[in-house]
């Protein structure tokens, strides 16, 4: 293919595939706690570290990870105190995005350099770029495959999963490395803005054509694969950002299901509903219901 005959549009679609795969296995269990935003949050903590690394003269990698650590162990103390829930990701989302810019500022990161990393910039990475995306990806997929059953227990009853003996506190903490991994990971393919969106909709999508929860893991994981290397070849030929690209496809892929799926419970409805002149005809002269 002529889209695949430089080394930058080799790079690019093997790094962004990698972490659109991954990204929806984590995303899946933060939908089902309902805690969809938390990747946005964590998101605009890793453009502090990016910031913050730029005013330091490290690599945006290193600050990336530092800081979404730290905001990870902030955010679970907060999510369990006063501040909890939608109130502790609204203040780390806006401490992030303000120190963010502040730092990048401050740092001497050029406009190109931000846009890049807040959108995703895939055709500048190079081999060893994408390898850092490939561990971190690995990763995370260990870490998932190895607490399973923990965080299906987690996610779909905490009390529950309590109650019987599961160490939820670590788990909350474990889940949210994970989501901190995904989006570092996902900063220099689809964005900071942008991986959240990788981590919810593909889930969103599979969600509507699946009938279980291991089924819509692998499934969503299919989706937002395919939702890269779509979107990456879109940007190719249509000279678009790659990030907004690949998270219009994704969305694009939702919400052509959840039209399939309404039109089908449609014609579900209208097959399993009798005419009322049908029923009248079925019953019998002394008033029995004769219908079947």
């Amino acid at each position: 293919m002529e889209a695949l005959e430089f080394g930058f549009t080799q790079r690019a679609p093997v790094a962004s595939t990698i972490i659109a795969a991954v990204a929806p296995l984590v995303g899946a269990f933060i939908v089902q706690r309902r805690q969809a935003l938390i990747g946005d949050g964590m998101g605009l903590v890793a453009f502090a570290g990016v910031g913050l690394a730029f005013l330091a003269g490290l690599n945006p990698l290193i600050g990336a990870l530092v800081l979404t650590a730290l905001a990870e162990l902030a955010l679970v103390r907060l999510s369990r105190g006063p501040a909890g829930g939608d109130l502790s990701l609204a203040l780390v989302f806006y401490g992030g995005i303000a120190a963010g810019y502040l730092f990048a500022s401050r740092g001497g990161g050029g406009q190109n350099q931000i846009l890049g990393l807040l959108f995703g910039s895939p055709l500048n990475l190079t081999w060893g770029q994408v390898g850092s995306v490939a561990a971190l990806a690995i990763a995370v997929a260990g870490v998932l495959a190895l607490l399973y059953r923990q965080l299906v227990a987690l996610a779909f009853d905490e009390a529950a999963a309590r109650a019987s003996g599961v160490s939820t506190t670590g788990l909350v903490m474990a889940l949210t490395v994970l989501v901190a991994l995904v989006v570092v990971a996902g900063m220099s393919t689809i964005g900071l803005l942008l991986i959240s969106a990788m981590m919810v909709i593909p889930v969103a999508t599979a969600a509507q054509v699946t009938n279980s929860y291991r089924s819509m893991l692998w499934v969503s994981s299919a989706i937002g694969a395919a939702s890269a290397v779509t979107g990456i070849l879109i940007a190719y030929h249509a000279a678009v950002p790659t990030g907004s690209s690949t998270a219009l496809t994704a969305l694009s892929a939702y919400s052509l299901t959840a039209l399939a799926a309404a039109i089908s419970r449609h014609l579900r409805r209208a097959r399993n509903t009798v005419p009322a002149g049908r029923n009248a005809a079925l019953m019998s002269e002394d008033g029995t219901n004769t219908s079947v």
